[in-house]
Order: structure tokens, then sequence, then C-alpha cells
């Protein structure tokens, strides 16, 4: 067999081919995780194809996120008044506990049965007598203030009719009419001026009898006092007994 030097010198098929510089020359690899250009995103579901002899893992979705094609299934309250449907079991509401109404409710009662415990003592230690003594303050001065209304409207028939005691006399003896209580006021009109002020001064009880005390003021004369006396006359608190008008 003869050499011929025009013809290219083949490589011997058992040895590695030499690089410029000597070296056996190794295929070269793409720089890592840098896919070889053009490279496609695979879509969901479709397994990407391998490049430089390397399989290619799916990708998977963000963590927590379902897929695309995952539908959750969502409770939908049924229609007013339709039949939930089989197997259903609404939601129950948690019993909410009455022990705190139920102790209100005892400690008000607690306190109305004390309350009128309290009243029983009172009134057998002595607060019935008070209101009576009460009573009988009120409803004299009460009258006299009425009375004394009206005489200083100069309406001496209601005065008469209304407050005075009909079987009361007069300082002759003989009966008090109301014709002869009109005259004797309107006599002390003339003279000391019709009433412009009063105020009671001082109540006293005593039995079923009380006093009060009236300071009266006339236009043309200086106050004065007069007293009066009532009593109950058919349930009604009347002038029985007076010193001046």
């Amino acid at each position: 067999m003869s050499y011929d030097p025009n013809q290219p010198q083949q490589p011997d098929p058992g040895q590695q081919p030499q690089s410029p510089y000597g070296q056996p020359g190794q295929p070269q690899q793409p720089p890592y995780g840098q896919p070889q250009p053009p490279y496609e995103q695979p879509q969901w579901g479709q397994q990407p194809p391998p490049y430089y002899g390397q399989p290619v893992q799916p990708q998977q979705p963000p963590y927590g996120q379902p897929p695309q094609d995952y539908a959750p299934t969502q409770y939908v309250a049924p229609a007013y008044g339709a039949q939930p449907a089989p197997g259903y079991m609404p939601p129950q509401e948690p019993r909410r506990s009455r022990r705190g109404l139920w102790i209100v409710l005892g400690v008000i009662g607690g306190l109305i049965v004390l309350s009128c415990a309290l009243c029983g003592i009172l009134f057998v230690a002595g607060v019935g007598p008070l209101v009576g003594i009460i009573r009988s303050v009120a409803g004299p001065t009460y009258t006299v203030n009425q009375y004394y209304n009206a005489i200083e409207k100069q309406d001496y028939a209601t005065a008469y009719s209304s407050y005075i005691d009909q079987n009361l006399t007069a300082s002759n003896g003989q009966p008090l009419t109301q014709q002869v209580y009109t005259l004797a006021a309107q006599a002390l009109d003339t003279v000391k001026g019709k009433v412009t002020n009063y105020n009671v001064t001082n109540v006293t009880t005593n039995s079923n009898t009380t006093n009060v005390t009236v300071s009266v003021t006339r236009a043309n004369a200086p106050s004065y006092d007069v007293h009066l006396q009532l009593q109950q006359v058919n349930g009604s608190w009347k002038i029985t007994a007076y010193d001046n008008i």
C-alpha cells in the first residue's frame, strides 16, 4: 500500500479528535440552566422536548393555586321556601347562654322583695302615722291657698261656698251666711284696700284640727296675720274658724 501525500489524512477510528491546542476536544455544552434558543415555553400539561440530552421537568403550578381547569365546589343557599338538598345539614348557630339573664332577673327580684320588706318594717315602726301627718298639713295648706286666691280676685262667693264651713257663725253669734261674709270682705277692701299678696307662714296639727297662720298684705295697709282653723268636713278640709279676712 502506497502513501499519497496529496490525500487528506483520515483520523484513526479509535483515536479522539485533537483540538487545535493538542488536547482532546470536548463537545461544547450550553451554559448551565439556559436553554438553547429557540426555546418555547411548554403549555400546561404538555411535556417539553429535551434539549442537549437533559430531560426537562414539567412546570408545576404555584403553590396553593389550583390548575386552570379546576372548579371548586361552592355552597349555594336554597331559595326562600325551597327544601334543602338531601343529605345537607344547615349550619346550626351555637346556643347562647342565658345564665347572665337569669342572674339579672334574680337580682331584680331580690331587690323588689327587699324593698317590700323594708316598707313593711317602716310602716310598723311609725311611717304610717307620719303619712297621716303629711296629709293633715298638705290638705289644709292647699285649701288656704285656694281660699286666698279667690279673695285676691275678690271672688267672695267662691271663697265662701268652697272653703268655709256652712255651720260657721259670725262674731255676733248669728249664722255666717254668704251675704254677711261678702259684706264684711267688701268693707275691709274699702278701708285697707284689696289683698295684693299672701303667704302661709305656719301650720300646726292637733288631733283632727289644723291651725294655719297667713301673712296678708293689702294695698293701703301694712301686712297682718290671719289665724285660720280647719277641719275635715265630708272628706274635704274646710275653714271652721277665722279671726280676720
